[in-house]
């Protein structure tokens, strides 16, 4: 999970950004998202 987390770090971050400043609970959410979904993609195989 952190390899995928560390590979897409950085579109985190720039899809966070609202008004010019980075949004924190933003960029948490898209982290949250993309765990829930690598757990999805795992367990349907």
């Amino acid at each position: 999970i952190q390899a995928v987390l560390d590979r897409y770090a950085g579109y985190i971050r720039y899809f966070s950004k609202m008004n010019g400043y980075y949004n924190s609970d933003m960029e948490d959410y898209i982290r949250t998202k993309l765990i829930e979904s690598l757990f999805k993609f795992r367990l349907d195989r």
